[in-house]
């Protein structure tokens, strides 16, 4: 009797510890890990936000609160000998810049919504939420701001975007997983998907042949386009925008919503500007821009798979090409047409294999140049016009399955095809009158073919808890095809073997190291090989004699994940072996292709991330690299100058600010194409007012100091816009 009192009592002295928590918005927070520091007592709160702690003896403690989508909170409480003590906690949604780092550094992404091809290497991913905020006015301006990425081309609308110093063609665009392809020689800008369409857009850094063969040395930039998610009810988005240097008037509509197993999106986007000015007050001719575009996208999804159908139509017209000679001799896009037919299948837990995806896809595209002679009176002396079509198409398949604990293991095969390459070159002089007294055509492009086939196999390895090893390689075969002028068909074959291996390890919970070492290439383009003709830049003529590039890549990284803050830094090499390099040829404005010997890149480029207070945090981002031609050190084209940017956000209820200080240096070592440009200092800001639960208002200011610069180093390239003023309303219902 007297042990069984004693025990009585004694279990009468341990408390409970009930609680709920919620989010800010007073929302219950399911999956919530709720810890008793320095005990090993733990729980998850369920459906409705609550969660018990039971058996607790008398004292005080600390209850730790972490989920994956919020911060992380701490609560002391004392636990007295009563019954129970109810305590409710609130936590703080993470901000979209913080979440998306935590989600690519620990969450497998899928990089092309067709495969995973997650690599131990340098990603960076703009979600939505961050596009809407930048303000700008097409993909490249985007993830220009993105380490290690810059802009390449004269000026205007058509930039390009390179990565690691890598462009024309050796940067691969994807619009859910479709290659994006354009015979404009500085490779494909994908300026003609509008950004209000895109879900996120993600910058992967690094050799990528193995999953996409010829094209992907610097790596790729995928970009995500929106699609209805599952029991999604209807909604609506609405958009207004109005740029004051560019007078860009820009409208969006979106439409979207599930209905049982259907879910569908429809967007239609449309902008124009005129001719910006620059700092100094001048007018920079041919930087106008106009395009009207049409998305589909239509889903059925099931309990184990999903069927989708994409369709996608942009029509641009006048778009410019600036360049210091535009007054006397203005080049521009008088049309651009590309449309974007997709179909595919996603199955889970089907034929032995953990995921089957297929899909198909057909790409018709067509570019129009046209360059103007003027006379000092601004009549036309002589016209030229270049129109180049072709209709790309081509298939997927990709398959996946885990194998033990061990072995992830990836495989697919791939065909891309490009038919009915055809263009035609005219060229009109005008006398004194404006009458044509002759008028020229020709043609080099005459039913150019490209066909390549592709197959992979990639495998995760699980070495350890603390290890990670990926291995992978892939086959190509790749013929090009052109008529001559004889009629007769020449034709270039080719066969490449592409590997990589890549390595993380998990030092301690929060630092890992990674590295990883590929080999990548790439085949010349239908142009660089048969093209010869009016371009944006002048006249260019193709060599079909030009090899393959070849390249080793070389990269390691350190990463530190903490809750409050992160940090990242990589070391790169990139060594291109017999890199096609544009020059100039005899004539003014004419260029040729020619194979260097070797390129040779490397530098280094980081991210450091603070999370300092609750409604304050802090970005900053930078790189710094060289490129040089091997046995003659000669510098080569597109590698950027060291850049730094600074790029704080602050949150107070309903307002938000985000100013941004970018630090470039000066580029003293320019390309063959090439010069010499100042460094410079830009401030730009971002306002952010949501009015209530449906409307929020944007304003971007961009070089607010007025500061003169340079878009990029390009011998033909201009000065970037003024002070200017990005005024956006964005309703949703």
């Amino acid at each position: 009797m007297i042990f069984f009192i004693s025990g009585f009592s004694y279990a009468q002295t341990k408390g409970t510890i009930r609680g709920q928590v919620s989010g800010k918005e007073g929302k219950p927070l399911a999956n919530v890990r709720v810890e008793v520091n320095n005990t090993p007592i733990k729980t998850h709160t369920i459906s409705d936000g609550t969660f018990v702690l039971k058996d607790m003896e008398p004292g005080k403690y600390q209850l730790l609160f972490t989920h994956s989508d919020y911060m992380s909170n701490i609560v002391k409480v004392t636990v007295s000998e009563k019954p129970s003590k109810f305590i409710q906690v609130s936590l703080s949604k993470k901000k979209p810049m913080f979440f998306i780092i935590k989600e690519e550094i620990t969450v497998t992404a899928e990089a092309d919504s067709i495969i995973d091809v997650s690599l131990p290497s340098h990603r960076t991913i703009l979600p939505s939420s961050v596009l809407a905020e930048l303000g700008t006015a097409n993909i490249a301006e985007a993830v220009e701001k993105a380490p290690g990425v810059t802009m390449v081309g004269k000026g205007g609308y058509s930039m390009v975007p390179a990565i690691r110093g890598l462009a024309e063609h050796r940067v691969l665009l994807l619009v859910d997983g479709i290659r994006i392809t354009s015979e404009r020689r500085i490779g494909a800008s994908a300026s003609f998907i509008n950004l209000n369409d895109i879900d996120y857009i993600d910058i992967n850094r690094g050799p990528y042949s193995v999953f996409y063969g010829s094209g992907a040395i610097g790596g790729i930039i995928n970009i995500v386009t929106k699609s209805p998610g599952p029991n999604e009810p209807f909604k609506a988005n609405f958009q207004l925008g109005y740029n004051t240097v560019r007078q860009e008037r820009a409208a969006s509509f979106n439409l979207s919503g599930s209905h049982g197993k259907f879910g569908f999106m429809i967007g239609v986007n449309g902008k124009k500007a005129e001719d910006y000015s620059s700092p100094s007050g001048t007018i920079i001719e041919q930087s106008r821009y106009s395009d009207y575009d049409l998305m589909l996208k239509i889903i059925r999804g099931g309990d184990n798979s999903q069927l989708y159908f994409t369709f996608f139509n942009c029509q641009g017209t006048n778009i410019g090409k600036p360049s210091p000679t535009a007054r006397l001799k203005p080049r521009w896009y008088p049309r651009e047409r590309n449309t974007i037919l997709t179909l595919g299948y996603k199955l889970q837990n089907k034929f032995h294999l953990d995921t089957l995806n297929v899909s198909f896809y057909l790409f018709p595209s067509m570019l129009e140049t046209q360059k103007d002679n003027l006379r000092e009176s601004l009549t036309v002396k002589k016209r030229n016009l270049a129109e180049i079509k072709g209709t790309n198409f081509g298939f997927k398949v990709r398959g996946g399955k885990g194998l033990g604990q061990k072995h992830t293991l990836n495989f697919g095969f791939d065909f891309f095809g490009r038919h009915n390459i055809n263009d035609k070159n005219t060229e009109w002089k005008f006398d004194d009158y404006s009458n044509i007294t002759e008028k020229t055509e020709d043609t080099s492009l005459l039913d150019a073919r490209r066909n390549n086939f592709g197959m992979y196999i990639d495998d995760k390895i699980q070495i350890s808890s603390s290890a990670i090893v990926n291995l992978g390689a892939r086959f190509d075969y790749i013929s090009t095809s052109n008529f001559t002028d004889s009629a007769s068909r020449i034709s270039r074959r080719n066969q490449s073997f592409t590997a990589y291996i890549g390595s993380i390890l998990q030092v301690t919970p929060h630092f890992s190291l990674l590295a990883t070492m590929g080999r990548s290439f790439r085949f010349p383009s239908v142009s660089e090989l048969f093209y010869t003709g009016l371009t944006g830049r002048g006249t260019v003529f193709g060599n079909m004699n030009l090899n393959s590039e070849r390249s080793v890549n070389l990269d390691f990284g350190l990463r530190y994940l903490h809750d409050n803050y992160y940090a990242s830094i990589y070391a790169f090499s990139n060594s291109v072996s017999d890199m096609i390099q544009k020059s100039k040829g005899a004539g003014e404005e004419e260029y040729n292709y020619r194979n260097l010997t070797k390129g040779y890149i490397y530098g280094i480029e980081g991210e450091l991330y603070f999370w300092l207070i609750e409604n304050c945090e802090l970005f900053i981002n930078f790189h710094h690299m060289k490129g040089r031609e091997k046995g003659n050190n000669r510098a080569l084209n597109y590698i950027p100058a060291s850049r730094i940017t600074f790029w704080p956000k602050i949150s107070l209820g309903k307002f938000w600010l985000e100013p941004r200080v970018t630090l470039t240096a000066a580029k003293k070592s320019p390309g063959p194409l090439e010069i010499e440009i100042k460094g410079y200092t830009l401030l730009d800001a971002n306002f952010g007012h949501k009015l209530n639960q449906n409307i929020t208002l944007f304003a971007i200011a961009q070089n607010i100091l007025n500061r003169t610069y340079r878009l990029s180093a390009d011998e033909q390239g201009v000065d970037a816009p003024g002070r200017s003023i990005i005024f956006r309303l964005s309703c949703s219902f």
